[in-house]
This record gives C-alpha cells, structure tokens and sequence, in this order.
C-alpha cells in the first residue's frame, strides 16, 4: 500500500480503500476496465458510450457529466489529473494502468483539492523484478470489437524496461458509437545504488470515439440503440458528426532516495499536452492544454521510546495554459469562430502529516494541508477581452485518525475535511457561457471502519460506516442542446455503509474455488437546496444507487484452467433533482473461461451482460426534455489469444 506515505499493509491504513491487483483484470474482458472497479464497494464507473468514462466514488458523478473531476489520479506516484481538475482516464489501456488503489472520501490533506477520492495506480517502482518477457495478446468480440496488445520487458544489472501497446477498435452497440485507441507506453526503472531509485513513464494515446447523445424515455423504449434523433433546431448526432478526438502525451519521473536508515524522500516532476477535437449537436470545440507540475515529500520515522513517531511533509504544484475556441459545427467541420478563451489554472499545496505508533496496537494520526487554487480566464475573441479570475481564498484540510489493531481485526475512527473548486469544464463548460457564480464545495466527513479475518483466518472482510456533510455542493444540469452547466445544489447530507467479503470456500489440491463479494448502501439527500421557485430539500441525490450488490465466483485449477462468473445488482437512479424520473434497477451477470495450452499459449473466452438487460449506464442528469437514457451493451461475447514468452515473471507487491 502506498497511500497516505504510510507504505505498509491495509491493517496499518485508517481509511476505506478499494484495491484492483493485477491479477483481479483477468477475472473480465480484457477490453474494458469496468467490472472489476465496479466490483468494489462504493467505487461506481459508466461508460456513456466506448471510452466515455465517467468514475465516481461516493456519489462525485454528480460533476461529471463525462470524463473523470473531483477525483484525484496519480500514476507511478507522478500527478496525472491535470491542473484544470480533469482526468483523461479514458487514454489508459487496461494494460497499461497495473494494480490500483482507490480510496474513498476527501483526501486533502495529503493529495490536494477534491470531495471524491484518490487513484493510485502503477507499481511501486523499488519494488519491481523485470526479467526478459514478451506476450502479445489478440481479442476479437461482438459489435466490431478487435484489440491486439503487446508487452515486452527487458532487465539487467538494476536497470529495468518495459514497453506496451495497444490497438482497439469497436463499432460500438448504439449507432454513433464506433471508437478507436491506439497508445504506447515505456517505463524504465533504474536502481542507482541500494536506496535509490529512479522511475520514468512515457505515455502516448490516440483515441477517438463517437458520442450518440441521450434519449428520453420514449426513444429509449422505442429503439435503445438509436442515436439522439433530430430536434427542433438542433441536428441529429449522426448528422452532427458528433465525436471525440482525444490525443494525449505525458512523460513522468520518479526519484525515490533513501538517504538515512530513517529517512526517505520523493520528487516527481511531469509535462503533459492534451489535444481534444469535439463537434457537438452544438458546435465544434477545439482545445489545447499543456501542463506541467512537481511533486516533493519527505518521510522519516522518529523513536519515542516504546512507541514510534512517523512523519512526512510535502507539497504539490502544478500550471497549466490552455486555449479552448468554439466554432460552429458544419456536418463535423469546424466553421465561423465563436469564441476563444485563454484558460490558466494553477493549483499548490502543501502537507504535513505525523503518525504516533502507541503500545497495544494503537495509532494516532494527524495531518493537514494549504491548499491554493486559481483559475483564469480571460475572452480573447471579444474585444476589449472579457477577464474572470477566480477567488477561492487558501483552503486548510485537516484529517485526523485513530486506530486499533486486534488479533486479526482493525478498527478505525476518522474526521476529515474535503474542498473541492470547480474545475476549469465547470467554469467553462460546453455551453461557452464563462460560469463566474460558481463557487467551491466542501464538508467534514466522518467515518468508522473495520477489517480484518474472519471464519478461522481464512476469509477477509471489511466494513466501512461513513457520514458526509457537504456544503454548496456542484450538481450537473444541461439545456435543450445537450451542452453541460452547473449549478452550487446548496447542502447535502450522505450517508453510507460499504461492504466487502472474500473467502477461499475450497481448497483443492488441484483446484481452488473462491467466492468474493460487495455491497453498497448510499443514503444521499439534498438537505437544503432550492432553485428559484423548487424546493428540493429532502429529496434523494440523484446518479446514485441506494444499494448495490457484486458478487463472483472464481475457479482456478493446477493445470491451468480458470472460471470467473460474475453477478451485479443495481437498485433505481434517480434522474433528476425533483425525482420525478427514474432509471430502472438492472442485474447483469458474466463469464470468463481461460486455459493454457502447453508452456506458452493461453486462450479465452468470455460474455458479458448474459442475461440480455436493456439498461442505462451513465445517464445524463437532469437533462432537459427528460434525454436521461443512453443505453448499455446488450449481451455480448468476446474470445482471444495470448502468447508468452519469459524467463523471469513480474513481480510486485500485492498486499492484502
């Protein structure tokens, strides 16, 4: 575990996390990330269409209309969400992004501004074994879907590389829903001396995919596969050309430095430049966002003499400078200007955190941060230009833990703050209108967890209770055309319970037989919030499942073989503030069945969605017209290929 710079096991760790382990991606399709984040409990991920993505933790898809805010991305320990808010998480292969970390809840004050959560993916750099690998992997699938990915590592004498890529291509289940990947990534791990290491990741995606638009109620029970028809004065999204062209390059470093027996510190250092083309029913949007930002902490361990001291401090920077100009949309052309804005975020914080190691199993935590985000804006297509700077005054985050270690039980109490600004989609969003109202969320969140073994050591569980008070919180509203707005939805009160269990139910001596499950509860209301004449308090949030359940079944034989059957329920998705709207509850289940053949070669084959649900995944929150609804793939199967040649495996930490 690498959160919170405490680097130990998930018995040391005071907060809810979700861990995704490399081994956890081949259970499902190689082609998408989404069941096995859903699999965890709170963590909710939708696909509006191929690669749109959106990642909620919490209940934080209330800003995220597409794409990944109010989450905090780190890769290989290097910032990765951008200065603006924004995660381009849809340019990761599943390959590409290794095991993950997702902890739930506000974390400002270690990893900066955001209600939501944290990613960590990657793996911890000091503890990677590269030897000699090769794999090429090839998956074909129902609606047009064809990937090839490619690994190759090389290491020796404490130097270590690896290389991937991937292609992928699919028609898509809906009309208008075609896409296509192509990205490259190569990292190198150099071990300098016996405490020191360096990281570098390089990463290059091209990815475009075609958007569809929402449906009312109407066309979706009419034709769940249809794009958004024609409207009054607004055109069809196929008549529109409506699509993403999404390209994305990112190069990080990583300098880990042990430099006494009791002290470590980290650096990391980032460039990055997004390139997003987006015609619209609307208009045709072009943007350009390059950015850059570092990242420093120190650690270090303290002797009290029983007892134990452990300590970091840090901080965090980053800029950006974008330019985003709108023009009108000619059938997927761009045509006349109709504005351009000069867009420059920048966010710094800085942390100090003190963990006090106490006899019989205790721990005392403390840790806060200042946090500075500005955003400005200024209309260069007007003359004289229109200027807006934000004014989010500095932000203090505290967090404060305590925790008891059992035999084989841990509990843990917590009070945090979270704060989280708009980000730079919010104050200018798809609609062009500059959103100079919109001012930051924030709250106290207090939580009570337990975890540990249960059934004669055998099994895992975990168990998380958690309070959110949320004031001035950011909801998502869009007009007649499908652009994007927001609103401050005033205070919202969110309370939860997060469940998780796995349990060996078998143990063969030739085969293995594990069962592993979660479940959700979210109890989310506006507790104050009206909009001019509507009164909203009291209502149910909406985006968001009162309950959720996951559950697997997962076979493993000593010659090779695997089985993964995999089931999901979702409860009913308000869609709107009013509730007067309603996504149906929805229960999917999926299979996976692989074999090696011989030394080298494995094939697979799997479906998803077999019971052939018509559902809704990633719905558009209050839409107007009521185009809630874009509909999910229908059943459908997959089956590939997978070559490996090696003289050494991956190694890296997996705790559990």
């Amino acid at each position: 575990m690498q959160a919170f710079s405490i680097r130990a096991g998930l018995r040391e760790l005071p907060a809810a996390v979700g861990l995704v382990r490399l081994s956890d991606w081949r259970g499902y399709s190689p082609a998408t990330i989404l069941p096995a984040i859903n699999a965890l409990p709170g963590v909710r991920m939708e696909e509006r269409s191929p690669a749109s993505y959106r990642l909620a933790m919490r209940g934080s898809a209330l800003r995220s209309p597409f794409g990944v805010r109010n989450i905090r991305f780190y890769l290989d320990d290097v910032p990765f969400t951008d200065p603006g808010g924004n995660t381009y998480l849809n340019c990761f292969p599943l390959s590409f992004l290794g095991n993950l970390e997702l902890l739930r809840g506000p974390a400002g004050s270690h990893y900066g501004a955001g209600t939501g959560g944290v990613v960590l993916a990657g793996n911890n750099a000091k503890d990677t074994v590269w030897g000699n690998s090769l794999n090429l992997q090839y998956t074909t699938g129902s609606y047009g879907l064809h990937q090839v990915d490619v690994a190759a590592t090389t290491g020796k004498n404490g130097w270590s590389n690896q290389l991937l890529f991937q292609h992928q291509q699919s028609d898509g289940y809906r009309n208008q829903t075609a896409m296509r990947r192509d990205a490259i990534s190569w990292q190198s791990v150099v071990q300098q001396r016996e405490k020191s290491t360096l990281a570098i990741r390089m990463l290059y995606s091209d990815l475009q995919y075609e958007t569809p638009g929402g449906l009312t109620l109407a066309q979706y029970r009419e034709d769940p596969k249809q794009a958004r028809p024609a409207a009054g004065i607004f055109p069809s999204a196929e008549a529109a050309k409506a699509a993403i062209y999404q390209r994305l390059f990112f190069a990080g470093l990583h300098q880990h430095w042990e430099p006494l027996k009791n002290l470590s510190t980290d650096l990391s250092v980032y460039g990055a430049f997004a390139a997003v083309e987006n015609p619209s029913i609307r208009n045709y949007e072009k943007r350009s966002e390059p950015h850059a930002g570092a990242r420093l902490s120190a650690t270090g361990e303290i002797p009290l003499g029983n007892t134990t001291l452990k300590w970091s401090a840090g901080g965090e920077y980053q800029s950006g400078w974008y330019n985003v100009n709108v023009y009108g949309n000619n059938a997927g052309l761009p045509d006349t200007l109709q504005t351009s804005d000069a867009v420059r975020p920048r966010n710094a914080f800085l942390f100090t955190q003190a963990t006090w190691q106490l006899r019989d199993g205790w721990q005392l935590m403390g840790e806060v941060s200042w946090n500075n985000n500005l955003v400005a804006i200024t209309r260069q297509s007007i003359v004289p230009n229109i200027k807006f700077t934000s004014n989010y005054r500095g932000e203090w985050a505290p967090r404060f833990s305590l925790l008891k270690k059992w035999r084989g039980l841990t509990t843990y109490l917590l009070a945090a703050k979270g704060f989280s600004p708009p980000s730079t989609g919010e104050l200018l969003p798809s609609n062009s209108i500059i959103n100079n109202n919109l001012q930051a969320e924030w709250g106290w969140n207090y939580e009570a967890g337990l975890r540990g073994n249960v059934i004669r050591g055998k099994g895992w569980f975990e168990l998380n209770f958690f309070y959110f008070a949320l004031h001035d919180a950011i909801v998502q509203r869009r007009d007649a055309s499908g652009a994007d707005y927001f609103d401050n939805a005033g205070d919202t009160r969110q309370k939860g319970i997060e469940a998780s269990f796995r349990y060996p139910l078998l143990m063969k001596r030739q085969w293995r037989l594990n069962y592993r499950m979660s479940y959700t509860l979210s109890d989310f209301h506006y507790k104050d919030f009206i909009q001019v004449d509507h009164d909203y308090s009291g209502n149910e949030l909406p985006g968001v499942a009162k309950q959720v359940v996951n559950a697997g079944l997962f076979v493993n034989t000593l010659y090779g073989q695997a089985l993964a059957v995999t089931y999901q329920y979702c409860d009913p998705i308000w869609l709107n503030d009013a509730n007067t709207d309603k996504a149906a509850p929805f229960h999917l289940l999926g299979a996976r069945l692989s074999s090696t053949i011989g030394k080298y070669l494995e094939v697979f084959a799997g479906a998803d969605n077999l019971f052939n649900t018509t559902y809704s995944l990633g719905n558009d929150i209050n839409a107007a017209a009521g185009r809630y609804y874009n509909a999910a793939y229908g059943r459908n199967y997959y089956a590939g290929l997978r070559f490996s040649l090696s003289s050494r495996r991956y190694q890296g930490s997996e705790e559990k």
